[in-house]
């Protein structure tokens, strides 16, 4: 009888397994990504410096000792709660636990497009919301609490309200709320800002209303007007910090690929089902498309100049090196990653090319790490970035290679973090 509840309340039963093997993970100090643990005391002297004299710290805190890109905002905030909290370890599990609730929010926004209007089952949703407790980088970043991860709930919460105003367009609070939710994420992480030129972009071509577009723009401005003041008028332009090669660099000739590759690489179990890369494949169908391919990728090839030792890199340039030491395997996958991005785009093409131009503008420094787009890119997938997910995506089979890549893509990266160090 038990058996048989546990069968019925699958997603339930997932969603407790999931849950706990990150409280787990949270006690044995789970640090997956390397990267997260080594952060997160960083913050800490940030937070030291706030509570030996917070005024002179936030006015100062580019020129502060080890600057830092991370928001003075995120500080703050842990600056509060450790005055709640006292114990850090415990502003640490409550932070965990309020990152967590993106889970909850990627169910309410899969409701809005799948349930209501194709009448998908709910259980199959909520079990799709949980896949993001696998990634690596929401595990490791809700551990070790850092700023990308808090700032992805907010815009979770934005991308929320988005959808409910896409579904009714006469409740123009819910954009109001996108814009007010989607401020908060860009305060606590900065890259989640450039989401409001998508946002405004479908308001202007697709709702054509003037004052509400006018209005959309004001209320922009209103809410970036202090973080404007900060950056600008005081002189605190703490985005441009940096050590080595983590400084700001505007040479996307060398970051396209890599963050290309990562797009790539979150799609995988999502292509495997629309198979459009070789299913029924004619090229003078797609001869544009391959003209534009050979094109693109060999500028693309002739002007990478990505340092791997500044970290960062994404799996296949890494996955290039371990097996070659060089970057030749990855260089020969450009143009695989320029052309299936380019089919991507196709399917839908003003919005998918904006959502590209977006995910490549959001990171101006050198180093692109998998944190900055996962799991931002599952969420995505199934909510604003059209990839031809339909009614039939949601069988027995799609789950298990959407479970399955995501798990081996952790447990790739555990072994990586705790043995081969690469």
């Amino acid at each position: 009888m038990n058996l048989e509840l546990i069968k019925k309340n699958y997603h339930i039963t997932t969603f407790i397994l999931l849950y706990f093997s990150i409280i787990l993970g949270f006690i044995f100090d789970e640090n997956t990504t390397s990267g997260p643990k080594f952060d997160f005391f960083n913050v800490l002297k940030q937070l030291s410096l706030f509570e030996e004299n917070f005024k002179f710290t936030f006015l100062n805190y580019d020129k502060i000792e080890t600057p830092t890109r991370i928001s003075p905002i995120f500080i703050i905030i842990i600056f509060y709660l450790k005055k709640i909290f006292v114990d850090l370890d415990f502003v640490r599990f409550v932070l965990l636990n309020i990152i967590l609730l993106n889970q909850i929010i990627f169910y309410k926004s899969l409701k809005i497009i799948f349930f209501k209007k194709l009448g998908i089952n709910k259980k199959i949703l909520f079990l799709i919301s949980c896949i993001i407790f696998i990634s690596p980088s929401l595990r490791a970043n809700a551990i070790w609490p850092e700023s990308a991860m808090l700032g992805l709930l907010f815009f979770n919460i934005s991308l929320y309200y988005f959808l409910k105003f896409k579904e009714n367009r006469e409740r123009f609070l819910f954009f109001g709320l996108n814009i007010f939710f989607l401020a908060i994420a860009a305060y606590i992480r900065p890259s989640f800002a450039v989401f409001s030129i998508f946002f405004l972009f479908y308001l202007i071509f697709n709702i054509k209303n003037f004052k509400q577009v006018i209005f959309a723009i004001l209320l922009n401005l209103t809410l970036a007007a202090p973080a404007f003041y900060y950056l600008f008028f005081l002189d605190v332009f703490f985005i441009s910090s940096g050590v080595g090669g983590n400084e700001l660099d505007f040479n996307y000739l060398s970051k396209i690929p890599i963050i290309l590759s990562i797009v790539v690489f979150h799609a995988i179990p999502i292509l495997y089902y629309k198979s459009f890369l070789i299913k029924n494949f004619v090229i003078r169908e797609n001869y544009s498309i391959l003209i534009f391919t050979i094109i693109t990728s060999l500028i693309l090839i002739l002007n990478f100049k990505y340092n791997i030792n500044f970290s960062g890199g994404g799996f296949f340039l890494h996955l290039s090196n371990f097996l070659f030491d060089s970057d030749y395997l990855f260089l020969t996958l450009i143009v695989f990653f320029v052309f299936i991005s380019l089919k991507i785009v196709n399917l839908n093409f003003k919005s998918n090319l904006l959502i590209f131009l977006i995910l490549i503008l959001m990171v101006p420094q050198f180093s692109i790490y998998h944190k900055y787009y996962d799991p931002l890119l599952i969420i995505l997938f199934f909510t604003i970035f059209n990839i031809g997910i339909k009614k039939d995506y949601f069988i027995k089979n799609n789950f298990i290679i959407l479970y399955t890549f995501n798990i081996i893509y952790f447990m790739i990266t555990l072994v990586n973090s705790y043995y081969l160090n690469y």
